[in-house]
């Protein structure tokens, strides 16, 4: 399968649980689908013009408080008919990028105490994130109803990024003594 754009597919993800902004949608993957996808501004607002000439989104503009305007975007029938095929559709694996990996496999070429900042900052950070991902399961599980039908798919999201980053701080570990034991070897 092609490394085609999938942000299309994660608009209309988004407008399947309910109408947004573009503001709207680019607050939503901060707030509660950044574990596992991103978009810019760029990426959503561009597709949303593509989306709209394909007939797949329709938009409306609406007064929003002290700005004049600001349109708000609804999936349309011929868009959920795109969105359900797609769902459908095998998933791509893609090889996530990851610079500390990469700054990581050329180690000796930098000092090895720049190493163990590199991992320690990177440790400190999956710690952050980790301790932010369960307390959205936590607000999820206590504000989302059980009676929800998506409440176990949203929750999965989290879940995941709750084993990897505990996976990554279990690695970070590893890496920290894998160098500590080559500073001891050097004369």
């Amino acid at each position: 399968m092609s490394r085609k754009s999938k942000t299309r597919y994660s608009i209309l993800v988004m407008l399947s649980i309910k109408p947004m902004s573009g503001y709207d949608m680019k607050q939503f993957t901060k707030d509660v689908i950044s574990n596992f996808w991103s978009e810019s501004y760029g990426q959503i607002y561009s597709n949303l013009k593509l989306l709209i000439e394909e007939g797949l989104v329709s938009g409306r503009e609406v007064i929003d408080g002290k700005k004049p305007y600001k349109t708000v975007y609804k999936i349309t029938n011929k868009g959920n008919k795109v969105l359900g095929e797609w769902l459908c559709e095998p998933v791509s694996t893609q090889v996530p990028r990851d610079e500390l990996s990469l700054k990581l496999f050329v180690g000796p070429l930098i000092p090895l105490e720049i190493s163990l900042k590199h991992i320690h900052t990177h440790r400190e950070q999956q710690e952050m994130q980790l301790d932010r991902l369960k307390k959205s399961i936590t607000r999820m599980e206590n504000e989302v109803p059980d009676s929800t039908p998506f409440k176990a798919y949203w929750l999965s999201g989290s879940r995941l990024g709750i084993l990897v980053r505990e996976a990554r701080i279990k690695w970070c570990d590893e890496m920290e003594l894998m160098i500590q034991k080559q500073i001891n070897k050097l004369p």
